[in-house]
């Protein structure tokens, strides 16, 4: 039994750095090329300005299960991560590295035990993609779930 549970570690621990790393790696290489044909393309189509402001929701559920749900008032397009470090949510240090461990004054560590912080979209899914590749738009919901 024992043996099952390391091999389920293993296996979920791979998972998880693989999916950091593919989001991480292909964000940095087409980041800007991205934002800004965006912000081109949303001012085109809208006619609005670039800074116009948007809401978004997040939901932080802790360890003890309970959930607190935050409005982000956000420029259109803003990425997720600096919209979590503009509300407190985040530290800027773990926004730049793009893996975060303390969400909302809570830390999950991974080698203590087998913590951490799960991102999902409004589905309830597990990302793809990190919080630093992610730009937010009116209405969008996304979550940390504190995952054991």
């Amino acid at each position: 039994m024992k043996t099952m549970h390391k091999f389920l570690a293993v296996v979920i621990s791979a998972a998880l750095a693989a999916g950091l790393l593919a989001g991480c790696g292909a964000a940095s290489s087409t980041a800007s090329s991205a934002a800004s044909s965006e912000a081109v393309s949303s001012v085109a189509a809208s006619g609005q300005a670039e800074d116009a402001k948007v809401k978004a929701e997040f939901t932080v559920t802790s360890a003890d299960g309970e959930s607190q749900t935050f409005t982000l008032e956000v420029t259109d397009g803003e990425k997720l991560s600096d919209a979590l470090v503009e509300a407190g949510l985040i530290s800027e240090e773990e926004a730049a590295a793009g893996f975060v461990t303390t969400v909302n004054g809570e830390t999950a560590d991974w080698d203590k035990d087998q913590a951490w912080w799960c991102l999902n979209d409004a589905t309830g899914e597990m990302t793809t993609v990190g919080v630093a590749d992610i730009a937010l738009h009116d209405g969008d919901s996304y979550a940390f779930v504190y995952t054991k």
